[in-house]
């Protein structure tokens, strides 16, 4: 049996990419890096008559020299090359051709009348490209460094395939129209693209299992029109609760919490080779961030996010940081002065509120409501919470303070240390300790566990 199939894409064995490791920055001269490959048809494996050695197989393929403006195609010994995987974007764009499937699904026998029908109902006119696409999409190079270190890419795309349209099809054979191994139809499709390279438009037919077909995003929802939704939303300044590639479990959280969205606020429509994308601002890393446009999005206005704001202004009297009671299991937005003196901006979950109190004689001396407090030993840290009033009270574990209430003079207190235990989202859902001296701003985030926390399947 063949170790290839059509359709599979390979790479001449030099190439830097391996197996599944296609996320290979290429840096010195990246032009030694050649294309990815594409198979299309492959001939019987062959042994040596005299030695039986395995000397391979041959392998048709195909790629696209956007420089140049051609399709190549050629033949290569399968011992000179490496097999590759790559899954493509998670989204609903690209789909894989499967012709009979489809005629079975709705009860039809795979006649040629049927194979045509479906090809003149469903494909012509519509979109296509090539396999290698989002491999060579994505295909970073590296040719410097900035002074700080940090590596200067861009887009290797060298060998991108155009976005074709399907204008006709054939089948390869006009005697045999199906493979005898198969059973699957010899079927080509004719394609039109816009050639950059000699500003006009070429054309050219494609055996249909090297190529993909491609979706319009306004054709992903019949009910709904993606982009002129996003389109409205910039116009209009409102938010997206929107997914994160790469979820994460929050420390210490009992009931497998995970944090699965973040919230976005919509910038700009970007179109991308074959598909649109979102430019939003990231409020979760605080960064610009881009996000493929394949399903509706929540929307959300920025009254049902955020609450109160610290310090701010109301009716001619200045709130502080120190103002903000903050609560068990809520979201917090902060802008923060770190130990490094250097200002971050985060969301955080609280998850303990406690004082480090640095001469416990003094901290007695200072509130008297506390002088009746004998403990076996004198506690560095205690944790707090908030009245009604906005005053505080402590309590240890063991529940041994007595008149535990104190003043919010507690907040100016040199010889106490007001701390934040909190999980990160900068930090993956990592437990943080923030010093409220040194939070700068917060910005409550209301119902943060149903704008962030999600189920996994």
């Amino acid at each position: 049996m063949s170790e290839f199939k059509p359709g599979e894409l390979i790479v001449f064995k030099t190439h830097p990419f391996l197996h599944k490791l296609t996320n290979i920055k290429i840096a010195a001269y990246s032009e030694y890096s050649s294309p990815i490959l594409i198979v299309k048809e492959i001939k019987d494996k062959v042994f040596d008559k005299q030695t039986g050695k395995d000397i391979g197989q041959q392998l048709h393929y195909i790629y696209y020299n956007s420089r140049d403006g051609k399709f190549i195609d050629n033949w290569i010994n399968s011992n000179l090359v490496n097999k590759i995987e790559f899954c493509v974007l998670e989204h609903k764009i690209l789909i894989e051709f499967n012709f009979k499937k489809e005629l079975e699904k709705v009860g039809k026998e795979p006649s040629i009348k049927n194979y045509e029908n479906l090809i003149k109902d469903s494909y012509l006119y519509k979109k296509v490209v090539l396999k290698s696409v989002d491999v060579e999409l994505f295909k970073k190079r590296v040719n410097r460094t900035k002074e700080n270190g940090d590596l200067v890419e861009n887009n290797h795309l060298e060998f991108l395939p155009p976005l074709m349209t399907v204008i006709g099809y054939k089948f390869s054979d006009d005697k045999n129209k199906f493979c005898e191994k198969s059973g699957l139809p010899l079927i080509e499709l004719k394609c039109k693209w816009y050639n950059s390279s000699s500003k006009t438009f070429s054309e050219s037919f494609f055996e249909y299992e090297i190529l993909y077909s491609v979706r319009e995003t306004q054709e992903l929802l019949l009910e709904k029109d993606l982009l002129s939704d996003i389109s409205d939303s910039i116009e209009e300044n409102k938010f997206f609760i929107l997914p994160i590639s790469n979820s994460f479990e929050l420390e210490g959280s009992v009931n497998g919490k995970y944090i699965t969205d973040t919230i976005g606020h919509s910038e700009a429509i970007v179109y991308k080779h074959y598909f649109y994308q979102m430019n939003y601002f990231d409020y979760m890393t605080y960064n610009k961030s881009i996000i493929t446009i394949d399903r509706p999005f929540t929307e959300i206005s920025e009254k049902d996010i955020f609450g109160k704001k610290y310090p701010n202004f109301n009716r001619g009297y200045k709130t502080k940081v120190s103002d903000c009671r903050f609560k068990f299991g809520e979201y917090y937005s902060i802008v923060y002065n770190d130990t490094y003196d250097k200002i971050t901006r985060r969301i955080i979950k609280i998850a303990d509120l406690f004082i480090y109190i640095k001469d416990f004689n003094e901290f007695v001396e200072t509130y008297r409501s506390l002088e009746s407090w004998n403990p076996e030993q004198e506690p560095s840290f205690v944790s707090y919470g908030y009245m009604e009033d906005g005053k505080v009270f402590i309590h240890s574990n063991d529940g041994s303070i007595p008149n535990n209430t104190l003043p919010k003079a507690i907040f100016n207190d040199e010889n106490v240390e007001i701390m934040l235990s909190a999980n990160c989202l900068l930090r993956k859902g990592k437990y943080r300790n923030f010093k409220l001296k040194s939070i700068l701003e917060v910005r409550e985030i209301i119902d943060g566990e149903n704008i962030f926390e999600g189920v996994l399947f």
